[in-house]
């Protein structure tokens, strides 16, 4: 049976590449929530608190459509200690994010709505040249291309619990999608260096079922707490991993078996303190808890195949943390300006860092501008993402080691209607 040195690496990154620090967490779904990244839990005017509190669902006193894509930069450059480099390529990805709600009842004691989020993930491709086109570098120790996708629909209800206290209740149906791709040597393996590399692709999706609660109180005029949880989810992932140019001394043409992984997404937990400081200026801090130290392992099944053999992949990410302050000035009728920063923490140790995980920690400044006439509304954002250069030196595959520097801003735009 042929063991290729690099699959291991190429496993063990599979289905977690990221826009964003945090591991596999996207930026904040909604344009509100960008340009107020750093608090963004105890003051939502939108239906998208659906997905960040959906206790503030009882705020909105009209029905609401929100259509609030994002658009994602990210580029990776990588640098060996002895010099050779790699870069990443297309970095422009697009998460698109809807939200609708209405109000229930007469007195705005009840709201309900759903939201359709892309809460994880996005793709990493790298060049093939240079540390790619290596043997001894990137070729075979990872993926060239890794995706992990995800779709979450959100459907949400709140109620207002006398005048100070607002509960907000909602169910995730969370559909995820992984693939990588990996140059394959057969050399190794017929000791022929004239036999061409293979492809191995491996590719699965599957569903995973959770939830997501959050609590307003408003415990003097002007002044909010709040808190939120989202709860775990898991997804088996099932589909088929395939190489491709088999050499005619194992058969020839393509090897195919099915797949199987489980990804353990991780539980948020949220909190804020929000302040009316006037008629017009609000500010808001915020903290959050990530417990990604449930991605302890990535376990493979590929179902007996001769030349990728099952595995069980150490990642032992950390449990993580963000915080940040923000606020809103409405200095017309009209038009609101926001603004925020937010610090954001990795869980990814250097031990187990991947090229397929370009991530740090990292600080965003964030800036929006939002404009309403009459039941329409147009609003947009930017956040300048300023990660720390991220120096690996003790990584367990010895040839990750390097220094990697990483590139991101992020756009949002929203277009909302209530009647």
């Amino acid at each position: 049976m042929l063991r290729c040195t690099g699959i291991h690496s190429l496993l063990g990154i599979l289905g977690v590449a990221s826009s964003h620090a945090e591991g596999f967490r996207n930026p904040p779904p909604g344009t509100f929530n960008l340009g107020r990244a750093g608090g963004r839990i105890a003051h939502i005017d939108d239906s998208s608190a659906i997905h960040h509190n959906p206790g503030n669902l009882v705020d909105l006193t009209r029905r609401e459509l929100n259509l609030t894509p994002s658009l994602i930069y990210i580029h990776a450059d990588y640098e060996s200690p002895s010099g050779q480099t790699a870069e990443t390529r297309d970095p422009w990805k697009l998460l698109p994010n809807f939200f609708a709600s209405t109000p229930l009842g007469e007195e705005g004691k009840f709201a309900t709505g759903i939201g359709l989020t892309v809460p994880y993930g996005i793709s990493n491709e790298w060049e093939t040249d240079d540390a790619f086109a290596d043997p001894f570098s990137f070729r075979y120790q990872a993926p060239f291309y890794s995706e992990l996708q995800t779709v979450n629909i959100n459907p949400s209800a709140a109620m207002k619990l006398g005048e100070s206290i607002r509960l907000g209740v909602g169910f995730d149906v969370l559909w995820s999608k992984v693939t990588f791709k990996q140059f394959y040597p057969w050399f190794l393996a017929t000791g022929n260096p004239a036999d061409p590399d293979g492809e191995a692709k491996a590719k699965g999706d599957g569903f995973g079922f959770g939830g997501n609660a959050g609590i307003t109180w408003e415990f003097a005029e002007n002044h909010r707490l709040a808190a939120t949880v989202r709860t775990p989810i898991s997804v088996t992932h099932e589909g088929d991993v395939r190489i491709t140019s088999v050499p005619a001394a194992f058969g020839g043409g393509t090897s195919r078996t099915d797949f199987e992984t489980d990804i353990d997404f991780p539980t948020i937990v949220g909190v804020g303190y929000g302040i009316k400081l006037t008629e017009t200026v609000r500010l808001e801090a915020d903290f959050e808890w990530i417990q990604f130290s449930r991605f302890e392992s990535l376990d493979l099944d590929t179902s007996g195949n001769p030349f990728l053999p099952n595995q069980s992949i150490n990642q032992d990410w950390d449990d993580t943390f963000t915080l940040g302050i923000a606020g809103d000035w409405q200095f017309t009728p009209n038009w609101v300006l926001r603004a925020g920063y937010q610090y954001y923490e990795s869980p990814v140790p250097d031990r187990t860092f991947s090229p397929a995980i370009p991530d740090a920690n990292q600080h965003v400044f964030t800036i929006g501008l939002g404009f309403r006439m009459g039941r329409h509304a147009l609003e947009a954002a930017y956040g300048a993402d300023f990660y720390d250069e991220r120096e690996i030196t003790n990584n367990q595959n010895p040839v990750f080691n390097g220094e990697y520097d990483i590139t991101v801003h992020l756009f949002s735009f929203a277009y909302r209607i209530d009647f």
